[in-house]
């Protein structure tokens, strides 16, 4: 009886070894570093001169520009403005050209 309890404990502790050897870490950054990829941050003097005007003479012109993205897409560049006015915070896009994008 004593062996058989030893047989035993030794093939659960060599289950959970063998099982801890073979799993593979998971990198979870990989998909963020992926779908960042046509994503650059750049500052708001970076922005082209037609976007930065689009953006000031916008409902939005008082909120404060919190970052600023340069995204590359399938329709061409595109520019992403994070704005908060000190309770909520959103985002709003234009193209190269001023035009705000939906």
């Amino acid at each position: 009886m004593k062996r058989s309890i030893i047989v035993f404990s030794a093939l659960v502790t060599f289950s959970f070894a063998s099982a801890t050897a073979f799993a593979l870490p998971v990198k979870q950054d990989v998909v963020a570093e992926f779908a960042q990829d046509n994503r650059k941050e750049i500052t708001y003097e970076e922005l082209p001169q037609a976007v930065k005007t689009a953006f000031e003479e916008s409902e939005n012109s008082e909120m404060e520009v919190t970052a600023v993205y340069e995204v590359q897409t399938d329709e061409g560049i595109q520019y992403e403005l994070s704005i908060s006015d000190g309770t909520d915070t959103s985002t709003v896009t234009y193209d190269a050209e001023g035009n705000p994008v939906e």
